[in-house]
C-alpha cells in the first residue's frame, strides 16, 4: 500500500466539514495543556464572531474522504505556528526534540529527526518518494528548514523527487496550482511510494481576511479542489493497476475569527487526520477498523501512526547508547523574554 499524505495549512474543521465535528468526541477540548508562555490574549474589540454554523461543508472531497474512512481529532501543542506544526506532524517529533519553535527554524534538529518520507526510503531503500509544496520551510535546502530531508544521492537516482512552487508574486494560491498540477502528473504517471503534497492558501486567506470571511471559505473550497484532483490521480492508478493507496489529510492549526494563529485557542488548536484507503471493496471499513480504538493524537503522533498503518518498522539501534552523546543547548523553548526576540 502507498501513501499519499495532503497537508492543508490552517484549515478549520468546523468550516470544511462541520458535521465531522461531531464524529470523535475528541474533538471538544484538548487532550493536553499548553504551555503558559503561548496563552492567548484578549481579542481585539472590533474581532468579528464566527458565521452562524451551517450543515454545508466548504470541503465536500473532503468529507466523501472521511465518509468513506475515518477522522481522528489531532490537537497541536503551541506554539500553534507552521514552522512547529509541520515539523511535528511530518517528524513525529515534538518541539522539545526537533527544536522548531518559531517559522525561523532557528537551531532546528530536523538532520536529527527524520521526515516520514525519509524513514519509508530507510525502512526500504527501493522505495520511491516525492514532496512538493509552495513554501521554503518544507522543500527548500535554502529556506529556513527544510522539514522534508533532501537526500541528494536519492535525487540523482530519481527516487527523491521535490518539487518547489517558490513564485508567490500572484498570491500562495497560484503556486497551489502549479503545486497541483505537477503532483497529480507525478501521482498518476510515476506513482511514487510515498507522497507528501502541501497546499498553503487556506492560510493565507485567513491572515489576510479572517477565519469568519468568504473568503476563507472560499479558499478551503479552491484547497478541497485540489485535494479532488489528487486523489483522482491515485484513483486511476488502482483502477488501472491494481495499486493500493492510504490517503491521509491533515492540518496544522486553525484560524480566529479576525485572522492570524500562534496561541492557544481551541479553534486554532484543533486539527484532525482523515484516512482514506483506495483499494478493493471495503477498503473503506479497513481505515475505520484501523483506527477504531484511537484516541485523540498530538500532532507528533500522527507520522508514527502512518508508518504503522504501511507496516513501516523502525531500525534496530538502541537510541540510548553513547555514541552520538554531545553537550548541546536544551530544547526548553523561548523564554518570551523581549531582551532576547529579534
Amino acid at each position: 500500500m502507498k501513501l499519499l499524505l495532503i497537508g492543508l495549512d490552517g484549515v478549520r474543521l468546523d468550516i470544511a466539514v462541520p458535521a465531522a465535528m461531531t464524529a470523535h468526541p475528541g474533538f471538544a477540548e484538548p487532550d493536553h495543556p499548553a504551555d503558559p508562555r503561548f496563552a492567548a490574549g484578549p481579542r481585539p474589540e472590533d474581532a468579528p464572531d464566527m458565521p452562524e454554523p451551517t450543515d454545508q461543508p466548504a470541503a465536500p472531497t473532503l468529507e466523501r474522504l472521511w465518509r468513506g474512512g475515518a477522522i481522528l481529532p489531532v490537537w497541536m501543542t503551541p506554539p500553534t505556528d507552521s514552522g512547529p506544526g509541520w515539523s511535528a506532524l511530518l517528524t513525529g517529533t515534538g518541539h522539545e526534540q526537533n527544536n522548531v519553535w518559531w517559522n525561523e527554524f532557528v537551531g532546528h534538529r530536523l538532520a536529527r529527526t527524520p521526515d516520514l518520507l525519509t524513514r519509508i526510503w530507510a525502512a526500504n531503500p527501493q522505495a520511491r518518494t516525492y514532496a512538493a509544496a509552495s513554501w521554503d520551510a518544507l522543500v527548500d535546502p535554502g529556506g529556513p528548514g527544510p522539514a522534508i530531508q533532501q537526500r541528494p544521492d536519492q535525487q540523482v537516482g530519481g527516487q527523491h523527487q521535490i518539487f518547489h512552487a517558490p513564485d508567490t508574486t500572484d498570491g500562495v494560491a497560484a503556486a497551489d496550482r502549479r503545486v497541483t498540477a505537477h503532483a497529480t502528473w507525478v501521482l498518476n504517471h510515476e506513482g511514487p511510494d510515498a507522497a507528501f503534497v502541501y497546499i498553503g492558501g487556506v492560510d493565507e486567506a485567513g491572515h489576510d481576511h479572517g477565519a469568519a470571511s468568504p473568503h476563507y471559505r472560499e479558499a478551503i473550497s479552491t484547497a478541497d479542489e485540489h485535494v479532488r484532483r489528487l486523489v483522482k490521480a491515485v484513483s486511476e492508478r488502482y483502477e488501472q493497476l491494481g495499486e493500493e493507496w492510504l490517503i491521509a489529510v491533515t492540518t496544522d492549526h486553525g484560524h480566529k475569527p479576525e485572522g492570524g494563529h500562534g496561541d492557544d485557542e481551541v479553534d486554532v488548536r484543533r486539527s484532525f487526520l482523515v484516512l482514506h484507503r483506495v483499494g478493493p471493496d471495503r477498503a473503506d471499513g479497513w481505515a475505520r477498523d484501523a483506527v477504531a480504538d484511537r484516541g485523540p493524537l498530538r500532532a507528533e503522533q500522527v507520522a508514527p501512526l502512518l508508518l504503522d498503518l504501511l507496516g513501516v518498522r523502525v531500525g534496530s539501534w538502541d537510541p540510548a547508547h553513547p555514541v552520538g552523546e554531545r553537550t548541546d543547548i536544551p530544547s526548553v523553548g523561548p523564554t518570551r523574554d523581549l531582551r532576547y526576540e529579534w
